[in-house]
């Protein structure tokens, strides 16, 4: 059974996105995967060297050593076609570069866990792994996403929406609506990214204002939440689909305070990936406040209806141990092994996890009635 590894994408996150499709790959046999690298451009292309981290340091030179390929946007056998630009659309024929049985949606933020990539997926009838169309796109909108956590019962901060047209148009305005409606300290935040790209500190108007612009070049709206100070930050994984659900060990960022893109990705020698950032597992909290962490973990994977593997973030204040939900990554940077690991769950048995996963749900999607055998329009009645 061949996987395809989809990555990259048209997405701020596209570096992380890398990091975490090699270490799928690196986990999994070579003759069991099909890396699908979506350029910043948006083409796709295939091609053994994009296992290769070192062929990313020239981008422009990895691309002439791939083939570019398109998967159809209709049922059929999870083909992926060759491409070839210099003899039209589908040059020397409908050339098959290779076909998956499975596909690893891993494009982080826009264009890929926002649920567009999965609708494509969708149309193409091939299984894929992670969250449906429904529940992906919830999850990149973080204010319908504490909607459901509302209606579930989860503790969720309260936040204000600013408009791009309207911080545009009558900046002094959104910024006043802002402060009656938040005070300071706060942070701003993107509507649909992760990451931490485009979060911002702001402690008074000047701030705010600098805020705002850079929180609106990402997305056409952002929420404004009062600053939650001391806190740290817990997270914890869940895996599985429906009622049956399994809840990975918490952890605790090592870091204080908000964690920057540099904070979670970066070292000063250069990428570092998710499971290389700073953090405690299990973390250094009590049983009870841990037992109630992985509770609210699960309802909220519930309330969106995740499936796969999803990481719930909290924002706990370690004196009093209450906590809000602060979001929900339905695909978290290296798929959060590292929160399963401690519990003997191996990196490539949790990606065997997902994958049967996503064929139990699409064996159960074929079984479902689509379309019906009659054509109104021939002007007979149906038989």
């Amino acid at each position: 059974m061949s996987t395809g590894v989809f990555f990259g994408g048209r997405s701020v996150e596209h570096e992380v996105s890398v990091i975490t499709a090699l270490q799928v790959m690196a986990a999994l046999p070579r003759d069991d995967t099909t890396p699908v690298y979506i350029a910043k451009s948006g083409a796709w292309y295939t091609g053994d060297v994009l296992r290769e981290l070192d062929a990313y340091r020239d981008v422009d030179a990895l691309l002439q050593r791939c083939t570019r390929v398109t998967l159809r946007p209709e049922p059929g056998d999870g083909a992926l076609h060759a491409l070839d630009s210099r003899r039209g659309l589908l040059g020397g024929g409908d050339r098959v570069a290779a076909s998956i049985d499975v596909a690893m949606p891993l494009v982080h933020g826009t264009f890929g866990e926002d649920g567009t990539l999965q609708g494509l997926f969708e149309l193409a009838g091939v299984a894929y792994t992670g969250c449906g169309v429904a529940a992906a796109a919830v999850s990149m909108d973080k204010r319908a996403t504490k909607a459901m956590f509302r209606s579930a019962g989860l503790p969720v901060l309260d936040d204000v929406m600013a408009l791009r047209r309207a911080f545009l148009a009558e900046p002094q305005s959104v910024l006043r609506d802002v402060e009656r409606g938040t005070g300071y300290p706060v942070f701003v935040k993107p509507l649909s990214l992760g990451s931490s790209i485009g979060v911002t500190r702001a402690a008074d108007s000047e701030s705010l204002h600098l805020a705002l612009t850079t929180a609106l070049t990402y997305d056409t709206a952002c929420i404004v939440e009062r600053a939650q100070e001391p806190v740290v930050e817990i997270n914890c994984a869940v895996l599985g689909r429906e009622d049956q659900v399994r809840i990975s060990v918490c952890e605790q960022p090592a870091s204080s305070g908000l964690l920057t893109y540099e904070d979670k990705y970066l070292t000063k020698g250069g990428v570092k990936g998710a499971k290389g950032a700073q953090r405690v597992i299990p973390a250094p909290i009590s049983a009870s406040l841990t037992q109630r962490i992985q509770d609210a973990a699960a309802t909220a994977f519930h309330a969106i209806g995740a499936e796969g593997v999803a990481r719930v973030d909290f924002l706990v204040d370690a004196e009093s141990e209450r906590f809000v939900v602060n979001e929900i990554n339905t695909i978290p940077g290296s798929l959060s092994f590292y929160l399963w690991e401690p519990a003997g769950l191996a990196f490539v048995d949790l990606i065997g996890e997902l994958i049967e996963l996503a064929r139990r749900r699409h064996e159960e999607r074929r079984a479902t009635t689509f379309s019906i055998d009659t054509w109104l329009l021939s002007g007979r009645p149906p038989s």
